[in-house]
């Protein structure tokens, strides 16, 4: 990463208001120099009106928008350094692909435009593509004349609203590593909006996740997993196991729970909730860091390990993993994960399972909040 920051995005205190409605709550957010950022999360959360106001295209009601040390909150569009590239990507249908990527250049006034074009041409991999018109490409390869056309103007940011949304799944997946190649390469800064996890956490160094006008949380994608703040955060990023546990003990690194007449232990570090003795906490485990053992096996599984009793009740085949529901009195119905390796043909709904995992995998929340808050979300979006 370098050390100029002329390609960095602060916003100071910026909100958006819309008569009694708030799109925007206040916000404070910077996106460093260089970095690949993304603002995720569902239909109406503000991440869209957030990306329309550094790109000048909405007023923000309060705050400022910095990018570098220019103060841009007023300025018109053109007069930021940012291009903005849409879902819609927005190409000249009468005009080729070079002159599409030319027209930036050409309406500044600007004579010798073949050697910068072909130079965009060739990081977005369409040299061959030059003289095609924008309907004889695939959606893919519209999409990165989009990118090549906004990136010739060497804009300070680069902008992305949704630009993969209009795309099959094969050709998002692939498009995703390719932004992020493009985006190493020229080491410009991306702002890209999205409400699509696993596209988010392809590209990304650094996610805020977006709710109801507000960021509940920012970090890598890995931090965000790994180490969900919020429920929102845990259910909307992937699946989460929630239990509803009572603090037994919390002496030491470790706290102690009872949930539903066992034990459980939670890494105090691991913990967002205050720990005290008789509080209640929402307990975290991912369904992939869960081994699913049949209960004539379960004086096999390693000492140390949390471990909770249940039955299968439903169990989906999906090639590289099999995907397991067991009930449980901790919970209804408890996800789990396990790699196809060595299957155990007992494992099929009605078998008496135990789960059990690693201490270490498990994740404390603040039990006041709502433990659905996220579910949901993601499947409507993806719809």
């Amino acid at each position: 990463m370098t050390t100029d920051n002329s390609g960095d995005v602060r916003l100071c205190g910026i909100s958006k208001t819309y008569g009694s409605f708030t799109a925007v709550h206040p916000l404070d957010l910077t996106v460093p120099q260089g970095s690949f950022f993304a603002l995720l999360g569902a239909s109406g959360c503000g991440k869209t009106t957030t990306l329309r106001m550094i790109a000048g295209l909405e007023e923000p009601t309060t705050g400022t928008v910095l990018l570098g040390d220019q103060e841009v909150t007023h300025l018109p569009p053109y007069k930021r350094p940012v291009n903005t590239v849409f879902q819609s990507y927005a190409l000249f249908p009468h005009l080729d692909v070079f002159e599409n990527v030319a027209f930036g250049l050409r309406r500044r006034g600007i004579k010798s435009v073949r050697k910068q074009v072909e130079e965009m041409l060739e990081l977005v991999q369409l040299g061959e593509q030059a003289r095609k018109k924008p309907h004889q490409l695939s959606g893919g390869q519209q999409q990165r004349v989009a990118v090549a056309r906004a990136l010739i103007n060497h804009p300070k940011v680069l902008l992305l609203d949704e630009p993969l949304g209009a795309l099959d799944l094969k050709l998002r997946r692939q498009m995703q590593l390719e932004l992020k190649r493009i985006q190493t390469e020229v080491g410009i800064t991306f702002v890209h909006v999205t409400h699509d996890q696993e596209e988010a956490m392809t590209m990304a160094d650094t996610v805020a996740v977006m709710n109801a006008g507000r960021v509940e949380q920012l970090g890598s994608p890995t931090d965000l997993y790994e180490n969900p703040r919020t429920t929102f955060v845990a259910n909307f990023l992937g699946t989460s196991n929630l239990i509803e546990a009572e603090i037994d003990s919390a002496a030491g690194g470790d706290i102690v729970l009872k949930a539903g007449g066992g034990k459980l232990v939670l890494p105090r570090a691991r913990c967002s909730a205050p720990a005290t003795t008789g509080g209640k906490v929402l307990v975290g485990v991912r369904p992939e860091k869960i081994s699913l053992t049949h209960a004539d096996e379960a004086g096999g599984i390693p000492e140390g390990r949390n471990r909770i009793t249940g039955r299968i009740v439903d169990s989906s085949f999906i090639g590289v993993s099999t995907q397991y529901v067991v009930d449980s009195p901790v919970c209804p119905r408890f996800e789990v994960y396990a790699q196809n390796i060595d299957r155990d043909p007992r494992l099929v709904p009605g078998a008496e399972v135990v789960l059990h995992w690693n201490p270490a995998h498990t994740f404390g929340l603040d039990a006041a909040q709502d433990i659905d808050a996220g579910v949901g979300t993601a499947e409507e979006e993806g719809a």
